[in-house]
């Protein structure tokens, strides 16, 4: 088993139209049809695309599906905000 870190790192969250997204838009309106990513009026979100990067990383490097990462992906994003709300916390002290 490979262990496979996979980082998201904040942008201004900007939409783009789904021609520039790097992808091909049927591929996109797929996905969105799956309820992998989010599209709304024919653009994608910054942290949809980064989504969508993190769970296709998944499913290439792990071999798992694409419901399957996108969960993992769910999961991970959950921890990480458990996670500064922890931080958070022991900073306040309480």
């Amino acid at each position: 088993m490979r262990l496979v870190r996979i980082y998201q790192h904040t942008e201004p969250k900007h939409d783009m139209d789904i021609s520039q997204a790097g992808f091909h838009p049927d591929v996109l309106v797929l996905y969105n049809e799956m309820g992998i990513i989010d599209l709304s009026d024919g653009s994608i979100s910054r942290t949809e695309l980064h989504r969508l990067i993190r769970i296709l990383r998944l499913k290439q490097n792990c071999g798992v599906n694409m419901a399957g990462a996108a969960i993992i992906v769910d999961l991970l994003d959950r921890i990480e905000d458990l996670q500064d709300e922890l931080r958070q916390v022991h900073q306040r002290g309480i």
